[in-house]
């Protein structure tokens, strides 16, 4: 996605309003339970607006998971290459990661498997920063990031969503795309998520806000990765079944990940 038509969308944010919806779940699929591992959950919520959404969600623990980020080159790789990258890393779920150039090169700062590529970036659009080390994952705004050795997997990206427990103000309430994200109630429960259907960016934060509708626990914080045509979802049920996966619709360059501590 290039830059200009970044800052050109973030600039038309700043003149719109947001629009208030409620979301009820139309699915019955219990949630797992707070301590199950890993597991794939699949959400139907409808606003009363009358927009009807699809999520794919993969559930998870950081006592038990950490994150992980991969690079699939400055070529950027397809869809139909996402299940080999993720068995080859060793990884249980996988959404695409963050924003990138029309060549490939990262928007913002990534650290790949250790490997640190491009630069911390200030651009209003790359609100958080999502990383994880020895300690856990992490997910926070910007400023107050400290980049420190230790750190093997990041990545740069906005807007924030949910901010303790509420949805952001100021949102884009125009641009209806796919979408992916990462939320958690930052204790140590995380959701990797990605939508089927388009919502706008401020709908998706009142949706992430809202009790049950796509996390069984409080969600205090949540961070939008790049989406529209490269949201991707990926999760391994194990036990030799065939991967759930949404597929992008164009190549991507970093995948962001989990894998058993």
């Amino acid at each position: 996605m290039l830059l200009s038509l970044l800052v050109f969308w973030l600039m038309f944010d700043a003149w719109s309003s947001p629009a208030q919806a409620d979301w009820r779940p139309q699915t019955g699929e219990p949630w797992p339970a707070p301590e199950a591992p890993i597991s794939h959950h699949e959400r139907t919520l409808e606003s009363s607006t009358g927009r009807t959404v699809r999520a794919h969600l993969a559930l998870f623990d950081s006592r038990r998971y950490r994150l992980a980020v991969l690079d699939l080159g400055a070529e950027l790789a397809p869809a139909s290459a996402w299940p080999e990258h993720m068995r080859a890393a060793g990884l249980l779920a996988a959404v695409n990661g963050g924003f990138f150039h029309a060549d490939g090169q990262p928007l913002g700062l990534v650290i790949a498997e250790g490997t640190r590529l491009n630069r911390f970036e200030t651009a209003k659009l790359l609100s958080g920063v999502l990383y994880g080390d020895a300690r856990g994952i992490h997910l926070e705004r910007r400023v107050r990031f400290q980049l420190r050795t230790g750190i093997d997997a990041l990545v740069q990206s906005g807007p924030y969503l949910v901010e303790h427990g509420r949805a952001v103000r100021g949102l884009s309430t125009n641009d209806v795309s796919r979408r992916t994200f990462i939320a958690t109630d930052w204790r140590r429960h995380w959701v990797l998520g990605a939508t089927r259907d388009g919502l706008t960016l401020a709908e998706l934060a009142e949706a992430l806000s809202t009790p049950g509708a796509l996390a069984p626990w409080a969600v205090e914080r949540a961070l939008n990765l790049d989406g529209g045509t490269s949201t991707g979802f990926l999760f391994d049920p194990g036990a030799g079944q065939a991967p759930i996966q949404v597929r992008a619709r164009r190549p991507v360059r970093t995948l962001v990940g989990v894998r058993a501590r």
